[in-house]
């Protein structure tokens, strides 16, 4: 999922909509080829010809005329004969190959992306992942990892039903993209937990960043009767050695346990490869 930033800093959400490019196509018809294509059929035709005169029983010293006459009604012939058989078939073909490209989009867009969100599924997001891990461990860059988890959500799916917790998740997912940059991997984790990978990115900066997440998340209506929803979140940051994703996830799964008992609508911190708990509190929602 791609991002792009403003002059201030803050990003906004590049729409990606699948689409049939001209490149993933068969080339349309042009006149090179349609000329080619009549060539051949006009050839096919004096041929064709031919064998009928010669099963007519047209002698050897008539062969130049009836050459003649065989390319002369090839000429006639081969452009009807490609316009009412070959070209719809070539349509045919082309609209065919534009389904299948279609189908094949549309599945891509349905693995690589949550349905229900428009985020990244988890699949997706854990592909991202384990390339940032080699990327990190490759240069050197700094590497950090958040899981977010709605606080109570089961009681908003409770209260009002689960078509408006859906929407709720919707809407969630729209105000956390609007705060991650064009290089940020954000993905639905699974329910109502989300994971966000951010590449270069030391943990002071994830602190900060998930602060503002959480304050945005805080401030959001939901729209029924000024509902508003809180959001608990882990901070890991991966450090250089034999760690692996599913170690980074581990780690920002235990500060977001650690969040959640300390009372939530906070955000905690780890870093992976030193098993030292730091916890961010601030104000919490009962």
């Amino acid at each position: 999922m791609s991002r792009t930033d403003n002059s201030d800093g803050e990003a906004n959400r590049d729409e990606q909509d699948p689409h049939v490019t001209q490149s993933s196509l068969p080339p349309r018809t042009g006149f090179g080829s349609t000329t080619l294509k009549i060539a051949v059929v006009m050839l096919a035709v004096e041929i064709f010809i031919m064998l009928g005169f010669h099963w007519l029983g047209v002698q050897l010293p008539e062969w130049k005329l009836a050459l003649v006459d065989a390319g002369l009604l090839a000429v006639i012939v081969a452009p009807i004969a490609y316009f009412v058989f070959v070209r719809p078939r070539d349509r045919r073909i082309r609209a065919i190959m534009v389904a299948l490209e279609q189908a094949r989009l549309e599945a891509e867009t349905l693995a690589r992306f949550d349905a229900l969100t428009e985020v990244l599924s988890r699949r997706a997001l854990l592909e991202a992942l384990d390339k940032e891990v080699e990327r990190a461990k490759r240069y050197g860059n700094g590497l950090a990892c958040l899981m977010l988890d709605l606080d109570h959500f089961k009681k908003i799916n409770d209260t009002y039903g689960h078509q408006f917790g859906d929407k709720v998740l919707h809407r969630i997912a729209r105000v956390i993209t609007d705060q991650c940059r064009a290089n940020d991997h954000l993905g639905r984790y699974g329910g109502e937990e989300f994971m966000i990978v951010m590449p270069e990115t030391r943990v002071g900066g994830a602190i900060a960043f998930a602060e503002r997440v959480r304050l945005a998340i805080a401030k959001t209506s939901l729209d029924r009767n000024e509902e508003r929803i809180t959001l608990s979140i882990g901070v890991a940051e991966w450090r250089d050695g034999d760690d692996t994703s599913g170690s980074l996830i581990a780690q920002a799964d235990r500060a977001l346990l650690e969040a959640k008992a300390a009372g939530r609508n906070r955000v905690a911190v780890r870093t992976c490869s030193i098993p030292i708990a730091r916890t961010r509190a601030t104000k919490s929602t009962p």
